[in-house]
């Protein structure tokens, strides 16, 4: 018996976990590419939306939000350090123009070395979504610093979900 519900446990985290995983974007414009050899581009995307459907618990500023949560993939095939300000990052909804870009919920400087490749993970919250089936725009613009200087990188245009 014991093993048996050891089983069942186990199926549900695993059934869980598959749930929350990172998956690709539904669409996609592809990764971001400087003249100096960096690729940013997005590795996994997991959106989801935070309801509250119990009447009889008080709800939060937070419900009815959508979160985003994004794996991007950094590569360096330049000869110099990369660093990828996760701060400078932005995402818009390009579904609502008149929305503020989010910024992530944390900020890190991220150091890339020449031939190098590192995923990092970010948080977002953007402004006005209320649900997964919307276009995204990840901002790079000055995300990117090679030896010290911003490069230019064009935004990433993804939605999560069909």
């Amino acid at each position: 018996m014991r093993i048996q519900r050891t089983f069942i446990l186990g199926a549900a985290a695993a059934m869980l976990a598959a749930g929350c995983a990172y998956t690709a974007p539904y669409e996609s414009s592809g990764p971001a590419l400087s003249e100096q050899g960096i690729q940013v581009g997005i590795a996994g995307i997991r959106c989801y939306v935070n309801r509250e459907s119990d009447p009889m618990i008080e709800t939060g500023s937070n419900d009815d939000q959508v979160g985003l949560d994004v794996k991007l993939q950094v590569d360096n095939q330049s000869n110099q350090v990369a660093e990828l300000e996760e701060g400078h990052l932005r995402l818009a909804d390009a579904d609502l123009p008149g929305a503020k870009a989010a910024p992530p919920r944390r900020s890190n400087v991220v150091t890339v070395l020449p031939g190098e490749s590192k995923q990092v993970r970010l948080a977002f919250i953007p402004e006005g979504a209320s649900d997964c089936r919307h276009n995204f725009a990840l901002e790079l613009a000055d995300s990117v610093d090679v030896d010290g200087s911003p490069i230019p990188m064009s935004p990433i245009m993804f939605e999560p979900k069909r």
